[in-house]
């Protein structure tokens, strides 16, 4: 029996139930007459896996991966990348040994879980076989961080950038582009290098779809998740933007005039996060007691911080101590491979390409300087380029991701909620109970889930 496995993958501090609106709109969309759920492993850390059944023995499985949850997300998009391929592997041989199998394969990642698919499908590149016996048919990132956590001229972007890198472990250097992964190169690039075997497995896919927020989105900028080198919309609030979306709140096109007026004072403070915007009269209370309660809760929050960074490094330290079995499967246990396992693993790939004498792809050319007056690769919908007094600034590293990423067959969609919040978790809808409002974001759903069916 034929079946079509859809891996999910929540982000930073995540859990499966995050995904659970996107799971349950992706079987809608698919029309199954019957589906059954089974869920694994510890309460506290499930994997989800549901399968529903359209006419005769079509099948599709969506498995939410569990083994990265909430605090295990600081251990780096690598060591998060080799559970899931645990997961991964060992659902597809329970599925066998039902009689279902797996003869095609996609993968969705939201926000951090966008990074981990894309080090996730590298790593199944590694195993020669799998995309031989798994069709790879869609492979998709929502509110995705592809080039990082970006820094703009603000004071509050700098002093969060600054303080990312140092509190978050070593997912928080890998998304703040402070680490030095392979040959002095941060993870980020060598994820997006043509050369290395995860842009190779990209290509793989029948479809690369990439879904962004253009604002609002307070936890990953519109740059980094539509893979821009300008932040066309941060300042849309003092602009006369126009306009035109679909009936899911997609962009279908959008003009930005010149800008009439000088800059304001607050474009270089930055913009505070939605937690801390309220209405009358507890905006009053909190100006208030913000000149005694800020101190306190920073206080507060970055000794939480540190806190589970040191645990994080600890756990990272016995992973590092475990003797690798050298089993056959490329991640042996639900614990994930060692940092040092991974980084060999990527050099052998490299090696055994160069005996073999693959023809790599052409890196593209980018110019620095266009990049930096805002050219608007990949995008989906027209602009005319305008000046902005919020800029983005991107590494060179940042750049050349960019460059690569865009050399890819990429389907870009922006979403376009002005008066919402927090859009970060509207767009997978990610607690409708407590927040309503993220209702509106299931037409962004719906239209993911016609791209992963092909519909």
């Amino acid at each position: 029996m034929p079946a079509h496995l859809v891996v999910l993958i929540h982000g930073l501090w995540g859990s499966p139930e995050h995904l659970a609106e996107a799971k349950s709109v992706l079987e809608e969309t698919y029309h199954g007459s019957a589906s059954t759920t089974h869920i694994h492993g510890p309460s506290s850390d499930p994997t989800i896996e549901s399968t529903s059944v359209r006419g005769g023995d079509d099948r599709l499985v969506v498995m939410i991966a569990g083994g990265m949850s909430s605090k295990l997300t600081y251990d780096g998009i690598d060591v998060c990348a080799s559970r899931v391929a645990w997961e991964v592997e060992r659902h597809i041989i329970e599925l066998e040994a039902q009689g279902i199998e797996v003869d095609q394969f996609s993968v969705t990642g939201y926000s951090l879980g966008g990074l981990v698919a894309r080090y996730l499908v590298g790593l199944l590149e590694s195993d020669e076989s799998f995309f031989r016996r798994h069709k790879p048919v869609s492979f998709s990132t929502i509110a995705t961080p592809h080039l990082g956590v970006p820094r703009y001229n603000t004071v509050l972007s700098t002093a969060l950038c600054w303080l990312g890198a140092r509190l978050l472990s070593r997912s928080g250097e890998q998304l703040y582009v402070a680490d030095s992964y392979a040959d002095g190169r941060p993870l980020l690039e060598v994820m997006a290098d043509p050369d290395e075997a995860f842009i190779r497995a990209l290509r793989r896919f029948k479809r690369i779809e990439i879904f962004a927020n253009a604002v609002n989105d307070h936890t990953v900028p519109y740059p980094s998740a539509a893979i821009e080198t300008v932040d066309h919309f941060a300042e849309f609030k003092d602009r006369n933007f126009v306009v035109q979306t679909d009936e899911a709140g997609i962009l279908q096109m959008w003009h930005a005039p010149e800008a009439t007026n000088r800059s304001k004072w607050y474009h270089s403070v930055g913009t505070l996060p939605p937690v801390l915007r309220f209405r009358f009269p507890y905006n009053l209370i909190i100006l208030v007691l913000f000149p005694i309660m800020l101190p306190l809760i920073v206080t507060l929050f970055v000794i939480r911080l540190l806190l589970d960074t040191r645990t994080s490094r600890m756990r990272l330290q016995q992973l590092a101590a475990t003797p690798y079995s050298g089993a056959a499967s490329p991640v042996h246990s639900s614990s994930g491979l060692s940092v040092d396992i991974l980084r060999e693993a990527i050099r052998t790939i490299r090696r055994v390409e160069e005996e073999l004498e693959v023809d790599f792809l052409e890196e593209p050319d980018y110019d620095e300087e266009e990049y930096e007056q805002g050219s608007n690769l990949g995008s989906t919908a027209p602009t005319t380029p305008h000046v902005v007094t919020t800029r983005v600034h991107l590494k060179p590293s940042q750049l050349r991701m960019a460059s690569w990423l865009n050399s890819l067959p990429l389907e870009k969609y922006l979403t376009w909620f002005p008066d919402v919040a927090n859009t970060h978790s509207l767009i997978v809808v990610r607690d409708p109970l407590r927040f309503p409002v993220q209702l509106r974001g299931r037409g962004v759903l719906m239209k993911w889930a016609r791209g992963v069916l092909g519909e």
